[in-house]
């Protein structure tokens, strides 16, 4: 009685688990179709396969041959201004990404305040016309004299901090939150 059950149960486990996996690259690019030319059982097919879909990624450029819109777009990914207060390893990988060997690095940055809040700890957090967002690192009471449409400058300290600096001379270290 034991046997009768654990004879489909094996049957159905080996088929679960012998089966080729789904490829875990979409089948709509061109590296999805050159993996997806692994399970094919037949060799000429799957050779043909191989051969078919390797032209394709053969004929597509490198980053060192990409288009000039391509390349405007990888400069933008590295520009100094963007990265400013980016942790290293994200501009190491950010620069990896982009095929550049030598990053640019800024030592300050201008922008101007499009949003002024505070977090419940009393720090204040400032959203930038650039897109970035900062938080002043200590809620020490220090009031900024800033509002909406003022331009601040954030430069670069020791030790990887930050310091904002107002129109109105006052200042803070902040960190970047995005």
């Amino acid at each position: 009685m034991k046997r009768s059950f654990l004879m489909p149960a094996l049957s159905l486990l080996s088929a679960i688990f012998l089966s080729p996996a789904a490829p875990a690259t979409p089948p709509d690019t061109a590296v999805g179709q050159l993996l997806a030319c692994r399970h094919i059982a037949a060799e000429a097919a799957r050779l043909a396969c191989f051969d078919r879909t390797s032209a394709v990624l053969a004929s597509t450029p490198s980053p060192a041959q990409a288009p000039s819109g391509a390349t405007s777009a990888m400069e933008e990914a590295v520009d100094p201004q963007r990265t400013f207060g980016l942790p290293h390893a994200t501009v190491v990988q950010r620069a990896a990404a982009a095929a550049r060997i030598h990053v640019k690095d800024a030592s300050n940055i201008t922008a101007r305040i499009v949003g002024l809040g505070h977090d419940p700890d009393g720090r204040a957090i400032l959203t930038l016309d650039n897109g970035q967002v900062w938080e002043q690192l200590v809620a020490d009471g220090t009031d900024l004299y800033t509002r909406p449409g003022d331009s601040i400058r954030i430069s670069r300290g020791w030790l990887d901090s930050y310091w904002l600096q107002t129109p109105s001379h006052h200042g803070c270290k902040v960190t970047r939150l995005r």
